[in-house]
């Protein structure tokens, strides 16, 4: 265990700027000359109409179609959501490989992983481990108990909150020496 390693939380409800504030750290910490991996979930627009949700594994940026809107052929649901496994099993082989880095970001931890014991559970042994300098999760306000108990010196940041997202960037940028 890395005596130097930061939790963070990113808390909030859908569309309150979760991946959003992953992708502004990510690149301010990248602009500072750090390695980041792990994985964040950009939803995809038509408009103002969510038609998907991606995840995009970030030592290499590459992306895989993780939720579609449901069909009658729908195996795993989450919501209005059919769930795609392969996009899960694709993170998961890359968590199983993952390099180093200094900053891990995890978006989003929720009731699959928390109460089925499945997706990305992986990912939570990661920050479990706390080998890497900074750890980022993302998840609802329904489970802030659940990452509080489980990571007792979590910093947590409550994005639907205004502000909280911008404060987050600028203590990350302070914590690490950037800019």
């Amino acid at each position: 265990m890395e005596l130097n390693s930061t939790i963070i939380g990113l808390s909030g409800s859908s569309g309150s700027g979760k991946t959003l504030t992953c992708q502004k750290l990510v690149r301010a910490l990248r602009a500072g000359g750090f390695q980041c991996c792990g994985f964040v979930s950009p939803a995809v627009f038509v408009g103002t109409d969510k038609t998907a949700i991606k995840v995009q594994w970030l030592e290499n940026d590459t992306e895989r179609l993780l939720m579609t809107p449901l069909t009658e052929e729908s195996q795993l649901v989450v919501g209005r959501w059919q769930i795609h496994l392969d996009a899960f099993e694709w993170i998961n082989r890359n968590l199983a490989d993952l390099k180093g880095c200094q900053a891990f970001f995890c978006d989003e931890i929720g009731p699959l992983e928390v109460v089925q014991g499945k997706g990305w559970i992986k990912a939570l042994e990661i920050v479990d481990e706390r080998k890497y300098e900074l750890n980022v999760i993302t998840f609802r306000p329904s489970l802030r108990d659940y990452f509080r108990q489980r990571f007792p010196d979590l910093v947590v940041y409550d994005l639907d909150n205004q502000g909280d997202d911008e404060k987050a960037i600028r203590d990350v940028i302070n914590l690490f020496g950037i800019g």
